[in-house]
């Protein structure tokens, strides 16, 4: 197989060819229906999702009420016996 810029197989421990690393700068616009097929998101869905996800004052928030739902859930459940 000829040697081609940008484009690298890989082996396992074994010794196998097991993988391809691709240089998305040089193939990106050539493999992205490929990828898109294998439903694999890009950067651009990466920064999208980044940009919805919560700061960490909002994460604190939301685990302190998950924690205080658990506690008296487990308070209720002592004090009735279950």
């Amino acid at each position: 197989m000829a040697h081609l810029a940008g484009i690298r197989f890989e082996k396992d421990n074994q010794g196998v060819k097991r993988y391809i690393r691709i240089d998305l700068k040089k193939y990106g616009k050539e493999i992205e229906p490929f990828l898109q097929k294998l439903n694999i998101e890009s950067d651009d869905q990466f920064e999208h999702d980044w940009e919805q996800s919560l700061t960490p004052e909002q994460f604190k928030s939301q685990m302190h009420i998950r924690i205080k739902k658990w506690f008296d859930k487990e308070t209720t459940l002592t004090i009735t016996g279950i």
